[in-house]
């Protein structure tokens, strides 16, 4: 059975894989230019076809799936139907019994993913060992000692262990390796650091630097750490990808993506500040659309951020949406921001004290603090809802949730009638009121449901020191969100997920515990079974409730007449099968506008 949690290969490999499957692509094979007319160009038969249309469209799979010329699919239905669809030109292809969904989307999502650091610096699979992690990191700097400052990521704060009390690795496990040259290491959830002594001294960090919103981590005896939560932007020094490195990344992270299932997604990209090393990825994508080799639907969020000047980052953000309105692949819906930061290293803001706060050195009431002006907020929701500019928050805490809410109830108080489909991402922790706040507006919940077991080598050794037993217990709610009338969407967060299979996401959503064991009640790791929710139920999050969330829905996320032949196909009935065999599911092809643009090789 499939390990959600075990080390894996890395990326690398996975993108050779790719290439190595598209070119023996030949089962499935594309579907020609042209086919006789009112024929389709292609129609697969046999098969078990979840259209994720009508109300029971779980209980009644169809059987053939006919494709246009233009990409679109031309009829859903029985091998007899197809016939008439049928003409000279026509590739019909035998599915042999596989099931057949609407392609993936990931509501949540960071291009290029883990690939500019898998290609171009250090990369710490996130479940590896201490002992792992310190042999990788040694081996680069052995492998290329001209470097004079050594990058990565990918490292989990919970390698530091219970010892740690939460504040990660340290940073005498890298002045073992390198003394005389920096090492900055990105923790996978982009949130934390991870320094040796040189990098601190050549950032300028000392136990007396201070951070507004950020922790710095110190010893007992008030000596760094090595490692900081939040605080980002203290360092001085920056890693600087080339163009050329970039578009590399780019093009490996899509084929992964498609390797995984995964058809389009939300993107979130950086602030106008850092447009240089973020929004660039958007030239670079349209570059790919105009050379015919982007093949990913994406809706577009820009950071906005409570430093930078408001009306430069909406002329920004109302610029870049213009630049790119004939595009049929790319549109910027959204506005980014962030309502506080992350559990581990005490920066989600709570509603009430971390359990941790004596060990951490915080003071006794401490509960973080909201990353906004809360009548500033409620200015800035207001606005973008007047121009159409869906909001996407960043809420960890419950408390962060709860501003975050007042400031969205303003902004609806003040434009009736429009519906922008504002989200909330993460929601680690939420008030059950706040849960039906959200279902009264008609609000988005994006989760990562990949994160909803106890997550082995982080839960005991981070999360729940952080917020004990009872609230990690209740933490990333579902069925609840469901239950209030949130419209519940998947995503992977990636690159802080580094392998987002949704196969494992679908299990761990249905079974709340990890994908390697036998009893889907296995303690060890279940986290609050009140919460797990069907099959149907978290396909539809993968699927049609992605598209409506990225404003497609009309386009994408169901199989119906009219959409884009966006689609995969597996090797099993993931409605029929056991809970825990789901993670086990294997994706046979990735077709988008009825074009196989992934194939396992035969």
């Amino acid at each position: 059975m499939s390990n959600r949690y075990s080390n894996r290969n890395t990326r690398i490999k996975k993108v050779i894989v790719v290439f190595i499957a598209l070119a023996l692509a030949i089962s499935y094979g594309n579907v020609p230019v042209s086919a006789d007319d009112g024929a389709a160009a292609a129609v697969y038969k046999n098969g078990v076809i979840y259209t994720v249309e009508g109300h029971d469209w779980d209980k009644n799979p169809l059987e053939s799936i006919g494709i246009g010329t233009d990409g679109r699919i031309l009829f859903v239905g029985s091998d007899k139907d197809a016939e008439a669809y049928i003409g000279d030109g026509t590739k019909v292809i035998d599915l042999e019994g596989s099931v057949v969904l609407p392609g993936f989307l990931d509501t949540h999502i960071h291009p290029p993913g883990t690939s500019l650091s898998e290609m171009f610096s250090i990369f710490l699979p996130v479940m590896s060992s201490k002992e792992q992690v310190l042999e990788i990191i040694s081996g680069y700097i052995k492998a290329n000692p001209d470097s004079d400052v050594y990058w990565g990521s990918g490292f989990s704060m919970g390698i530091g262990g219970p010892e740690a009390e939460g504040k990660g690795p340290r940073k005498e496990w890298l002045d073992d390796i390198s003394r005389g040259k920096p090492i900055i290491l990105k923790s996978n959830d982009g949130h934390s650091m991870w320094l040796n002594s040189r990098a601190l001294e050549m950032n300028g960090i000392t136990k007396d630097t201070k951070h507004p919103t950020g922790t710095i981590h110190k010893d007992e005896n008030g000596e760094l750490w090595g490692t900081l939560t939040s605080t980002l932007d203290i360092l001085k020094m920056e890693q600087i990808f080339s163009p050329d490195q970039q578009r590399e990344a780019l093009a490996a992270f899509q084929d992964v993506m498609h390797s995984w299932g995964y058809t389009g997604g939300q993107f979130s990209l950086r602030s106008l500040e850092e447009a240089g090393q973020g929004n660039v990825y958007i030239e670079y994508m349209r570059e790919m659309e105009e050379a015919g080799t982007w093949k990913t639907r994406a809706s577009l969020m820009l950071i906005f951020q409570p430093e930078m000047d408001f009306e430069e980052d909406l002329a920004f953000f109302l610029d870049t949406r213009d630049a790119i309105r004939n595009s049929d692949m790319l549109k910027a819906t959204t506005a980014k921001f962030y309502a506080d930061g992350v559990i581990e290293g005490g920066t989600a803001y709570l509603s009430e004290p971390y359990s941790n706060n004596e060990a951490m050195g915080f003071p006794p009431d401490y509960v973080s603090l909201f990353l906004w002006d809360n009548e500033i907020l409620k200015k800035r929701f207001n606005v973008l809802t007047s121009h159409g500019i869906q909001a996407h928050v960043h809420a960890i805490g419950d408390q962060a949730a709860t501003e975050t809410l007042d400031a969205f109830e303003y902004a609806h108080r003040n434009n009736p009638g429009i519906n922008v489909r504002n989200t909330i991402t993460h929601l680690q922790l939420v008030k059950d009121s706040d849960k039906a706040r959200m279902g009264e507006m008609g609000m988005i919940g994006s989760t990562q449901v990949f994160w909803h077991a106890k997550e082995p080598g982080f839960y005991y050794e981070v999360e729940q020191l952080f917020i004990g037993e009872e609230r990690g217990w209740a933490a990333y709610p579902v069925r609840s969100l469901i239950d209030a009338g949130v419209l519940v969407t998947f995503s992977s967060d990636y690159p802080v997920t580094p392998d987002p299979n949704p196969f494992w996401g679908i299990e761990t959503a249905v079974t709340r515990n990890i994908c390697d064991i036998t009893d889907m009640d296995d303690p060890a790791w279940l986290r609050n079974p009140e919460e797990r929710i069907t099959v149907r139920e978290a396909v539809e999050a993968f699927t049609i409730n992605g598209a409506y969330q990225m404003f497609m829905e009309d386009q994408i996320g169901s199989l119906a007449p009219g959409k884009w032949a966006d689609m995969i196909i597996i090797n099993q009935d993931i409605f029929h099968a056991d809970p825990l065999d789901i993670s086990d599911t294997r994706l046979l092809a990735t077709i988008f506008a009825g074009e196989v643009i992934y194939e396992t090789a035969q």
